[in-house]
């Protein structure tokens, strides 16, 4: 499913990865940081919260979103619900944004929440690069992480960037991921000039329960 991006699963091992080597984080971020020496908490997003069913999290969307009508389908291969409402502007004078709310297999109940902006081809890269820029300065303002779960700026394989990631004392994480978008030409990209033809990106935003146990159906050793 385009909103999605990627699975839940291939999501949780990127967030769940070894601990990297930090990037210096522009001053004013370090300040953010520095002003709040709490723990940090991640529950879920706004007024949906990890664990609540699908009822409340229905709820919630009308508490946050408005009179939204979220689109419900399923992933046949991880079998999970998702409710899905397009088209949001969360941050003003940012493009408007997907939210995919995911249902456990097993439990039915919320464990993950993706943002998307750009599912649809990308959104201007500079416009989405300060957005995903005061999103960062905002996460490492809101306390302190739990120790070796926090990246900030990391370069990952395949080109896109792990712009924040960070985990609470009860392993809830927040990933926020930069993936940049390459301009095709003739059919192909020219890997002389990739910067000069990077225009769009996709940013995607996910909060997730238990990254090392996503709630998926999975054939179970054994079973077979």
């Amino acid at each position: 499913m385009k909103a999605l991006l990627m699975t839940c699963a291939v999501l949780a091992a990127m967030i769940a990865g070894p601990p990297m080597v930090l990037a210096d984080p522009p001053a004013n971020q370090a300040g953010a940081a520095a002003q709040s020496a709490e723990p940090a908490v991640i529950d879920g997003y706004r007024s949906a919260h990890f664990g609540m069913t699908e009822a409340e999290v229905r709820k919630a969307i009308k508490t946050d979103l408005g009179n939204s009508d979220p689109t419900q389908t399923t992933n046949p291969t991880e079998r999970t619900t998702i409710l899905m409402v397009a088209g949001k502007t969360l941050i003003p004078d940012t493009p408007p944004a997907t939210i995919s709310y995911i249902l456990g297999a097993s439990s039915a109940k919320l464990f993950q929440v993706n943002v998307v902006w750009g599912e649809n081809g990308g959104v201007d890269v500079g416009q989405i690069a300060s957005t995903a820029s005061a999103l960062t300065s905002y996460f490492m303002g809101k306390g302190t992480y739990a120790k070796g779960t926090q990246a900030v700026n990391q370069q990952l394989p395949d080109g896109s960037v792990l712009a924040f990631r960070g985990a609470d004392a009860k392993g809830h994480a927040v990933a926020l991921r930069f993936i940049p978008i390459q301009e095709q030409k003739d059919g192909k990209a020219d890997a002389k000039d990739k910067q000069a033809e990077v225009k769009k990106a996709v940013l995607v935003l996910s909060y997730v329960a238990d990254p090392g146990k996503p709630d998926v159906f999975h054939i179970e050793k054994g079973q077979f």
